[in-house]
């Protein structure tokens, strides 16, 4: 299932429960509210509402700004891979084809393999830094007889180390996660943000209920989105393997 049908399916499960609520309401509580009680009602309405628009905009910057720190170590890290892919062609032609191989491995197993793992909440094992030390191997046992390679050589180190640090920087983003503790802010919000919306009284009936689907639908769409972009490297919404498929096809 793709997330965009994953996510109209909770936003429409979300606005039916709205709508079920509010008629269960009506039906065991049918007597209409005191204005003094509405009054005050409305001051807790207001209040609640304020204080889940702010745990709403705190889990989204959270995620967003988690989703940003991957989007650029991955750029990071297939911008230093292809640059010493481009630094092996310098080298002596046998080199140049041991660098340039160990390079299109690397890439291939960080798209194959480890993109998957990440999205699916799987452990990274050793592999990738093994491919790693094989491609920075090739280059130091290279032949820099001359100051030229020698040269490409200093520049190919320099790439090298910016390329551990973009890897070691995603690798750290796979892990990350939204705080429980917001989570828990989110749901009770989200859920008494609707449930206090059914103690006011509108005498268009459909009109009252089509209010609260639409209040519980959008609250709905900001969990669903919340969720997704709580990893940072989720199918659709996240990091994705681009960066290294543009120049390893």
């Amino acid at each position: 299932m793709s997330n965009v049908i994953g996510g109209l399916i909770v936003v429409a499960v979300a606005g039916l429960i709205g709508a079920v609520g509010l008629l269960v309401r009506v039906r065991v509580f049918p007597g209409k509210e005191d204005e003094e009680r509405e009054d005050v009602a409305g001051y807790v309405t207001m209040m609640v509402g304020v204080m889940f628009a702010l745990i709403l905009a705190l889990a989204l910057v959270s995620v967003w700004e988690d989703k940003d720190s991957a989007e650029g170590h991955v750029a990071a890290e297939a911008s230093s891979l292809h640059e010493v892919y481009l630094l092996g062609a310098s080298m002596l032609p046998a080199d140049q084809l041991r660098i340039q191989e160990a390079a299109d491995a690397y890439a291939g197993y960080v798209v194959h393999t480890e993109f998957p793992a990440m999205r699916a909440h799987k452990e990274i094992g050793d592999t990738g830094w093994q491919l790693f030390t094989n491609l920075r191997t090739a280059f130091l046992n290279s032949d820099v007889a001359t100051p030229a390679r020698q040269a490409v050589l200093s520049d190919a180190t320099t790439q090298l180390s910016n390329l551990s640090d973009a890897r070691r920087g995603r690798l750290d983003d796979a892990d990350k996660r939204m705080p429980s503790v917001l989570w828990i802010g989110l749901l009770l919000g989200g859920v008494l943000t609707v449930a206090l919306t059914f103690i006011y009284g509108i005498e268009q009936r459909f009109t009252h209920i089509g209010m609260v689907m639409g209040l519980a639908a959008l609250i709905g769409f900001m969990l669903i989105l919340i969720y997704n972009l709580d990893n940072p490297f989720n199918q659709g919404t996240g990091a994705d393997s681009v960066p290294f498929t543009r120049y390893f096809p």
